[in-house]
C-alpha cells in the first residue's frame, strides 16, 4: 500500500508519523490502515526508538473521522470498526512508545488516538473534542482512560460534545502543554528522555487491552443507531460538521 495520505520520516531516533490528508486532516478506513502500515515499520525499524504521531497544518491534528465516506449499511459499519479496533490493538501492543503531538486540535478519533498515546504534548491554543459524543456515539476504545483519569465534570463535558483546552487536560494529568513556538523541539527533547519498553506498555495499556471486545460490540450497536438510515447520519454529520468550528485551532501561521 501506497502512503498518500501520511508523511513518514526519521528526527535521530524518532520515527515521525504525520497525518496529511487536506486542510481538516479527517480521517478514513484508508488513512486507518496506513497508519497502521507506517506504526508497523516503525515497530520493525531497529533505528526507531520512538514514535510521534502529528500531523500537518495548524488547525487540527485531526478533525474526526469523515463519517460522509461511510455506507449506510451494516457491512460499512462493521468494516470500520474492525480496522479502528486493529489501530488501536496495534498502538496498545506496539514495543516502543507512542508520543502525539497536537500541532492543531484534536477531534473525534483524534482525541481517541491522543488518549490512547503514551504521552501527548500540546500548545496551549488548541483544543480536544468529541462531538460524536453529542449524538450518542461513545470514544468506546478509550473510555477506560476518560473514566479514569478525569474529574467527572471533566469527562462529562467531553462526553457531551464540548471541547475542553490543553490546560484543563494537563490539569488531569491527559497531556504537557509547551509553548507553540518551538512545540516540536521541545517534544523531540522530552520524547527522547522517554525510557518505557515493551513490558511497561503492556501493564500501561492493560485496562484498555482488555475491554476492546465489549467497546467493539458498544460502537458496533451505536453506529448501527446512527448510520443505517440517512436522516440519522446526517445528524451525525452535521453534529461534527459544527462542533469542527468551534474546537478548530487558534493558531494562524
Amino acid at each position: 500500500m501506497g502512503l498518500n495520505r501520511i508523511r513518514v520520516w526519521n528526527e535521530d531516533g524518532v520515527g515521525v508519523i504525520a497525518i496529511d490528508n487536506g486542510p481538516e486532516n479527517q480521517i478514513t478506513v484508508d488513512v486507518m490502515a496506513q497508519l497502521m502500515e507506517a506504526l508497523m515499520a516503525a515497530n520493525q525499524d531497529s533505528n526507531v526508538k520512538w514514535v510521534a504521531l502529528t500531523a500537518t497544518g495548524s488547525a487540527f491534528f485531526t478533525a474526526g473521522f469523515d463519517w460522509g465516506s461511510l455506507g449506510e449499511d451494516y457491512d460499512s459499519v462493521r468494516e470500520f470498526v474492525r480496522v479502528f479496533k486493529a489501530l488501536v490493538s496495534l498502538m496498545v501492543t506496539l514495543d516502543k512508545p507512542i508520543i502525539s503531538i497536537l500541532n492543531g486540535s484534536a477531534v473525534g478519533m483524534g482525541l481517541e488516538l491522543t488518549l490512547l498515546s503514551d504521552l501527548t504534548i500540546a500548545p496551549p491554543d488548541v483544543y480536544l473534542c468529541y462531538p460524536e459524543g453529542s449524538v450518542g456515539v461513545p470514544p468506546a476504545f478509550s473510555m477506560p482512560i476518560i473514566q479514569g483519569r478525569l474529574p467527572k465534570p471533566l469527562a462529562i463535558r467531553l462526553l457531551s460534545g464540548e471541547p475542553i483546552t490543553p490546560v484543563e487536560a494537563e490539569g488531569a494529568g491527559l497531556l504537557k502543554v509547551v509553548p507553540r513556538g518551538n512545540l516540536f523541539g521541545d517534544a523531540k527533547s522530552m520524547i527522547m528522555g522517554i525510557r518505557v519498553n515493551a513490558l511497561m506498555r503492556r501493564l500501561m495499556n492493560r485496562e484498555v487491552r482488555l475491554s476492546i471486545d465489549e467497546a467493539e460490540s458498544v460502537l458496533i450497536d451505536a453506529l448501527m443507531s446512527r448510520c443505517l438510515t440517512h436522516t440519522s447520519r446526517d445528524e451525525l454529520i452535521k453534529a461534527v460538521k459544527e462542533a469542527r468550528g468551534r474546537c478548530r485551532g487558534r493558531y494562524h501561521a
